[in-house]
Parts: C-alpha cells; structure tokens; sequence
C-alpha cells in the first residue's frame, strides 16, 4: 500500500529535522574536541588534533553506510 503525499512529506521533514539535529550535535562535539592527541598506526604514530581524527572518522562511517545501504537495496 503506498503512504499518502502527506504521510511522505511528513517522513521527509522528520528525517530532515533528524538529520540537521545530529549534524549539530557532531559539529558541536568536533569542535569542542581541538587538542592534540597521539594516533597509532600500524607502522608508527602521528600526533594530530582530534577534531581531524573525529571528521575522517565520520566520513569513513558515512560512506560505509552507504555503501552497505546500497548492497542491501539492490538485493
């Protein structure tokens, strides 16, 4: 059964106001976190501010989400 136009809008603005609440939310805890701070890697350490370690951080799960979201919709 498909949702009504106003049920759709409805779902997209929820998910819009849920989206711009994280962004928020993310960007409020990146930038309060600007200290410098040691990363292990496999072959040495580098010293970084963590607000750099937090963006890439981010960005690897949001592109693993959604490549793993486009797995699953074409299955």
């Amino acid at each position: 059964m498909a949702d009504s136009p106003e049920t759709q809008d409805r779902r997209n603005l929820t998910q819009l106001i849920i989206g711009g609440i994280i962004v928020v939310v993310v960007l409020a805890f990146v930038f309060a976190n600007t200290r410098k701070v040691k990363v292990g890697y496999v072959v040495g350490d580098h010293e970084t501010r963590l607000i750099y370690v937090l963006i890439v951080t981010l960005a690897i799960g949001i592109l693993l989400g959604w490549l793993l979201g486009r797995r699953t919709r074409k299955n």
